[in-house]
């Protein structure tokens, strides 16, 4: 019987180590990129089998030793990957920020099979945020959400009949707000300015990139987040993108998006704050977003209430500010930029073979 719970404690250690280490691969596979997600999960499981080992290092000494330290190997891999994104007791920025610099993103993806009810405006509204960018809207979604025009007049509303559907309503007026399709995929993506009180424009990117997935690898999702990011690097005036990334902070395709366009994630350090799965309490990672560029400041993070949605609002406030150089992040390397276009080009080629088939 003994032997039998150690050979079973094993065949989970095993799966466990394997779900850890995997994401190490650099590849597109969907399983592999998953694999990501839930390393809070898979590091909870670790510390269960790794006490569980010790239980059996008088009887199994020699194996019951080694497979406790590969798990507490795998295990401090964990924590150096998750430790930035654990509630740290690190302070956002003062919130003396002046009023006309101050302003309020509130991302929601509302589950395109989720019926419209009171629940989400009503957030919307207690939150009063200045952006409000709602995902996997369709028509019934644009009808529920229309009584935000009063408070936000300024959108930018492209519903579609698939899970990318795709809105923005705006306090604030908008520059040339226009709908993208980022890296030839066929997911639009919302590319606009933003004025701020002062008269300031800020840009400002809504994206929503289609998930790893049993039918499609991570390549188009990694391409709309590297196609964003130039898109931002490329511009003189400061930017924020925000969404539902499909991605968790930790992975290396935000960590190289993040490079190319030195952005900023207000969560590194401060905390966990995950946005989805709102309807597991176990299974929950951050997948929403907002990063910025050098020029801005958070000033608060917060995570709305469950409305029905498999995803959580998400909620930034941020502060324009002036210190560019002592905010910015390190310039990214040329092998960077170079890993980073190729991943365009070759979704780009991807995306043209599947329309020409």
């Amino acid at each position: 019987m003994k032997i039998a719970l150690f050979y079973l404690l094993l065949a989970a250690a095993v799966t466990l180590w394997l779900g850890s280490l995997l994401p190490i691969i650099p590849t597109d596979l969907w399983w592999v990129r998953v694999a990501d997600f839930p390393r809070l999960q898979t590091s909870i499981g670790l510390v269960v089998v790794l006490i569980g080992f010790l239980f059996f290092t008088r009887r199994y000494r020699t194996p019951a030793t080694t497979a406790a330290t590969i798990t507490a190997g795998v295990l401090g891999y964990q924590a150096f990957v998750l430790l930035p994104y654990l509630p740290t007791g690190t302070d956002l920025a003062s919130d003396s920020c002046p009023v006309d610099h101050r302003f309020k993103v509130m991302v929601a993806n509302v589950r395109l099979s989720n019926n419209p009810d009171s629940r989400l405006i009503d957030q919307v509204r207690a939150a009063d945020p200045d952006v409000f960018l709602a995902l996997e809207v369709d028509q019934k979604w644009t009808r529920a959400l229309a009584p935000l025009k009063n408070r936000m007049p300024h959108t930018v509303i492209h519903p579609t009949g698939s899970y990318f559907g795709i809105a923005l309503y705006s306090r604030l007026p908008l520059d040339n707000p226009h709908i993208e399709h980022l890296a030839g995929q066929d997911t639009p993506q919302i590319v606009t300015g933003v004025q701020l009180p002062t008269g300031e424009v800020f840009d400002f990117l809504g994206i929503h990139p289609r998930p790893p997935h049993p039918s499609q690898s991570a390549l188009g999702r990694d391409a709309v987040l590297m196609r964003a990011a130039f898109l931002l690097r490329d511009h003189d005036r400061p930017g924020v993108v925000a969404g539902d990334f499909n991605a968790v902070p930790w992975e290396d395709a935000v960590a190289m998006m993040q490079d190319v366009a030195r952005l900023v994630d207000p969560r590194h350090g401060y905390g966990y704050l995950p946005t989805y799965d709102a309807k597991s309490w176990w299974m929950a990672w951050p997948l929403d977003h907002v990063f910025y560029e050098a020029g801005f400041a958070a000033l608060e993070l917060e995570r709305g209430r469950a409305f029905g949605s498999d995803h959580y609002p998400y909620i930034a406030t941020l502060c324009r500010v002036d210190r560019q150089r002592s905010e910015r992040p390190d310039a990214a390397e040329r092998e960077t930029l170079e890993s980073a276009r190729d991943i365009i080009s070759r979704a780009r080629d991807q995306a043209e073979e599947w329309a020409s088939n």
